[in-house]
Formats: structure tokens, C-alpha cells, sequence
């Protein structure tokens, strides 16, 4: 049951990792670095950007103990808004997604300590998208689940099964 907006939140932020899980499950080492057609990101830079992603939106609720990150981090899974040239030498990808689970959880467990009244607050810097802090957490849900289904096409273009 959903009881507070804080819960619906932390449903949508666990809910959309678990669908993260799910479809990377079976997937081999190198299949992580498969990009499905030219300037498409494969599935290891999307796990680096939603980690990023997730620590930015701890940043934005003022959460300072954060992960630490390899250098580079910041760097290589920023999005860039173009197409992504040939995508290799990401490493184990056990790390990145133990990574993205680290701020994930994190994430889940400022949502459970934040003083709901601080949901409402505005972000310093709004976004066309979401202008609270409520929405931005909502809308990281959203954002997961939307980086789950390209990696989801990667799947398919390797000839796995559909798993939905």
C-alpha cells in the first residue's frame, strides 16, 4: 500500500531497478558493450548513466556521503547529446551495475528519511521536466525504466528472448 507520496516514490525508484535487473540478468560480459546500431550507447555507458544520474539527484536533496567513483566517471557517462562514437573498455560490468545499485539504494533511503515537506520544496536549478523535488524523484523512475527498454532493444538485436 501506498501511503504517502514518499512511498510511491520509493515503489517507482524500486519497481524500475528490479526491471533494470531483470533485463540485464543473462546478459554475457561482452554483451554490455554491444552498441544495436551506429551511435546508439550500449548497455554499460546507460548503467553509467544512471548511476550518475541517481547521484546527481542525491546531490539535488543535499545527500553529501556519497559513492565514491572512479576517476574519469564523470567524464565518460555524461550525456553528451550526440551520437555515441564506437563504445568499448568499460571493464567488468558487475562494477558499474554494483555501482548503479549503491546510489540506487542510497537514493531509496533518502526518499525514507526526507522530511516529507521537503519533497515539495523547488529545485535551485528547475529542469523543463520537474521543478520539485517530488517530480525530480519521480521522474527518476521514468528515466530508469526509459534506459531498461534501450537496453531491453540491445537484448533483442543479440537474439535473446523477449522477457515482458
Amino acid at each position: 500500500m501506498l501511503a504517502t507520496p514518499a512511498d510511491a516514490i520509493v515503489y517507482s525508484l524500486r519497481t524500475s531497478q528490479k526491471l533494470f535487473h531483470r533485463i540485464l540478468g543473462d546478459l554475457k560480459p561482452a554483451d554490455y558493450e554491444h552498441q544495436p546500431t551506429p551511435g546508439a550507447n550500449c548497455a554499460a555507458w546507460i548503467i553509467g548513466h544512471l548511476a550518475l544520474s541517481d547521484r546527481r539527484s542525491l546531490g539535488r536533496l543535499g545527500v553529501t556521503d556519497l559513492p565514491a567513483l572512479p576517476d574519469g566517471f564523470e567524464a565518460r557517462f555524461t550525456a553528451t547529446k550526440t551520437r555515441a562514437d564506437e563504445q568499448t573498455g568499460y571493464g567488468d560490468p558487475t562494477a558499474l551495475v554494483a555501482l548503479f545499485d549503491a546510489h540506487r539504494n542510497k537514493l531509496i533511503e533518502a526518499v525514507q528519511a526526507i522530511d516529507p515537506t521537503k519533497l515539495q520544496e523547488p529545485l535551485e536549478t528547475p529542469h523543463p521536466l520537474f521543478a520539485s523535488k517530488d517530480e525530480l524523484l519521480v521522474f527518476v523512475g521514468f528515466h530508469t525504466a526509459t534506459h531498461t527498454g534501450q537496453i531491453s532493444t540491445i537484448r533483442r538485436n543479440l537474439g535473446y528472448p523477449p522477457l515482458m
